[in-house]
């Protein structure tokens, strides 16, 4: 009997994981399963009793998880933490196309990240060759996520 309930505290441990995540409960439910898997090894003296009771748990297990990821799916929107497929709107951070091509001064030491200025504008950029001193002017070559991709100009740095 005390497997059972020890089964039951921890699959309803398990349960309440998907809804306040931070693994703590999850790993304190998974002891409570294991536990009951132990307790009601050492009480029973049966194999066909103990295999049953395992795949009862393993079924146990499969069942609260589907559920689980069921009811966070089908949860009001607002109630949930799962993101539905509609992104509308939804645009991630982008370096700036306009700039390929145009030279800049360095605002920030690039080692090999920092800052430049393009046109009044200051732009994340990621230095090509390593690092380049503040004041440096630059010509953008490309960009990556977010940044700029530059290398040094030939001209000197203009401080």
């Amino acid at each position: 009997m005390i497997s059972f309930l020890l089964l039951f505290i921890g699959l309803l441990l398990i349960l309440i994981e998907f809804y306040i995540p931070g693994a703590i409960i999850g790993i304190i439910g998974s002891f409570f399963v294991l536990a009951s898997i132990i307790v009601f090894v050492s009480q029973s003296a049966s194999i066909l009793e103990i295999i049953l009771f395992v795949v009862g748990v393993v079924i146990s297990l499969l069942c609260i998880v589907r559920f689980a990821l069921w009811r966070i799916v089908k949860a009001k929107p607002g109630y949930s933490i799962y993101s539905d497929g509609n992104q509308e709107g939804f645009q991630a951070s982008r370096y700036d196309a306009a700039a390929i091509g145009k030279k800049g001064i360095v605002l920030s030491d690039l080692k090999p990240g920092g800052y430049i200025l393009i046109d009044g504008q200051q732009h994340q950029a990621i230095s090509q060759a390593g690092y380049i001193s503040k004041g440096s002017e630059v010509i953008v070559l490309s960009g990556q996520e977010e940044s700029l991709i530059v290398k040094q100009s030939k001209k000197e740095t203009i401080a």
